[in-house]
């Protein structure tokens, strides 16, 4: 066994090392932070519906991405058959002048039930004067068929059997 200090030739450990160590420790922990700082800035500088639709794209590119690397085969193929059905139902609906009941819709309600919980918090910490429910409300369903399509074209496009 070595002592902490030392590297396998029984030399004091380089700083060349522990840069190296720490780098590989820190890596996951900054894509996180400038993911989030990107979702920042959109939210506070970008237009509503364009940072929700851009937002939608990066969630829908992110789910593939975690998808197509660590879900088997019929698990991908489920959630593009899903996502075909919810998108072709919505397409049916729009057509024929009905409201469509899709899990589009339920996705909507759940973003929104996600707003009007964070709503005190947002408050309490005053980021904002404004209602934000009216915003998210307003721009929720952009956000939710910028995911669904970005998640059913990155799973049709990068299908591969595995």
């Amino acid at each position: 066994m070595m002592p902490s200090g030392e590297s396998n030739q029984g030399k004091p450990m380089a700083w060349r090392d522990s840069i190296k160590y720490w780098r590989k420790r820190i890596a996951p922990l900054l894509g996180a932070a400038v993911l989030l700082a990107l979702a920042a800035a959109l939210i506070l500088f970008a237009p509503a519906r364009a940072a929700a639709a851009v937002l939608g794209i990066l969630a829908g590119a992110l789910l593939s991405y975690t998808l197509k690397s660590q879900a088997r085969y019929p698990v991908q193929m489920a959630v593009l058959w899903v996502c075909v059905a919810v998108t072709s139902d919505a397409a049916y609906a729009r057509l024929n002048d009905q409201v469509p009941l899709t899990l589009a819709n339920a996705l909507t309600k759940i973003i929104d039930a996600f707003v009007k919980l964070a709503e005190p918090l947002i408050k309490g910490i005053g980021l904002t004067a404004a209602d934000p429910r009216l915003k998210v409300g307003a721009v929720a369903p952009d956000f939710v068929w910028a995911l669904i399509l970005t998640l059913m074209a990155m799973i049709a496009i990068g299908r591969n059997r595995a």
